[in-house]
């Protein structure tokens, strides 16, 4: 545990090394990540909502019609799970709490 916590000091400091990041930059990372990532990753599970669906989805908070509420929950979850690896991309929660 100890050599996995050193790790993440180490990996933190090297990060930070890269900052501050350009607000142009971190928004463009943002967008892209979050509709992308999230579809992505969701419909190599199975998930049946289609890129632009899941944009509504997470942009207009808006369910769409004849798909299934796991698969609104699941585009949801992670783009809530991005959304806190962006904080931590903008520096602003320790990695090790």
């Amino acid at each position: 545990m100890k050599d996995i916590l050193k790790e993440i000091d180490s990996l933190q400091k090297e990060i930070k090394t890269f900052r501050p990041l350009d607000k142009k930059l971190l928004q463009q990372i943002k967008e892209y990540y979050e509709i992308g990532l999230t579809y992505t990753s969701n419909a190599i599970e199975g998930n049946s909502l289609t890129e632009s669906e899941t944009k509504i989805i997470l942009e207009e908070g808006i369910t769409i019609g004849g798909k299934p509420l796991k698969d609104h929950l699941e585009a949801v979850g992670h783009a809530q799970a991005y959304d806190f690896l962006y904080t931590l991309i903008k520096g602003k929660k320790d990695l090790r709490r």
